[in-house]
């Protein structure tokens, strides 16, 4: 693949995710709330946990009181409830002691609820000593996420595997340094080589001496998804090494073509929709 293209397009992740939140002056109540809503529905999201998110969400207190959430979420993980319950300031002063004592007084009816404050103006220290006391999490608006860190997340997320990432069933390699897949050029344009276990593309990679830079990757389905666009967008080529039972399995780089309608029916069916349309970058080398 070529890197100019694929350094771009890890040059707009890293762009994205060093964007900060606005300040308050261009956030009125309503942006504000939502803009907390959305970070943390988000980065929920990215971590796979079952969730649920709400706004101006109503709990109930010991008493059997009703109390308004500003922002609730609550996620399963490794088999415990977590609830999370978030209070919006979005006042021009910085917060004081009371008005985290108020929130606190707050969290204190229910038994099992995490605090998080957030405001758009900072805190006093002694406001910050007193949350941190009481274990709850004091934010300005600067410390959560802007929207720009959280479409950049999201984009690194799905498209760059890490190496805890397991194919299924798909290898490949990545330039460690560009975020590029890997990817050989040839008359009618770019193969795009995908292995059927980790192991066969580490036979691979020695075999033909790869440089070390390029890294055996797995591609979970988010990964294979956008694998299929970057290559979409080369007009490429996929390509397959022979299945693990072939004679030729270990000891060849024979290639078989991939037909891309095949890769998504029997691979990638979940975005099958969002992959109707093959996408080609203007320009690209033409391939099959």
């Amino acid at each position: 693949m070529s890197k100019t293209i694929q350094r771009s397009m890890l040059g707009l992740i890293e762009n994205l995710e060093q964007q900060r939140t606005e300040t308050s002056n261009s956030l009125n109540w309503k942006d504000f709330e939502d803009h907390v809503l959305y970070v943390y529905q988000t980065l929920l999201r990215l971590g796979g946990h079952n969730i649920l998110v709400a706004k101006d969400a109503c709990l109930m207190g010991r008493e059997g009181a009703e109390y308004q959430i500003d922002v609730y979420y609550e996620f399963e993980l490794a088999g415990i409830r977590h609830r999370v319950a978030i209070e919006c300031k979005n006042t021009k002063r910085r917060l004081e002691r009371n008005d985290v004592l108020a929130f606190k007084a707050k969290i204190d009816e229910f038994s099992d609820v995490i605090g998080v404050i957030v405001s758009a103006s900072g805190f006093q220290s002694g406001a910050k000593d007193f949350a941190e006391r009481n274990r709850i999490s004091a934010l300005s608006i600067e410390e959560i996420p802007s929207i720009g860190q959280l479409l950049g997340m999201r984009l690194r997320h799905n498209a760059i595997p890490t190496e805890l990432s397991v194919g299924t069933p798909f290898w490949t390699f990545f330039d460690l340094e560009t975020g590029a897949p890997f990817g050989l050029g040839h008359d009618n344009g770019v193969h795009a080589l995908l292995f059927w276990s980790k192991n066969q593309a580490a036979k691979y990679h020695a075999r033909n001496q790869v440089a070390p830079n390029w890294q055996i990757r797995g591609l979970e389905g988010r990964h294979l998804f956008s694998y299929i666009l970057v290559v979409d967008a080369m007009n490429g080529i996929f390509a397959t090494a022979p299945p693990p039972n072939h004679e030729f399995a270990d000891e060849s780089n024979m290639f078989s073509d991939m037909p891309r309608q095949i890769l998504i029916d029997e691979y990638c069916e979940q975005y099958k929709e969002q992959l109707r349309v093959r996408r080609v970058m203007p320009g690209a080398t033409k391939g099959g």
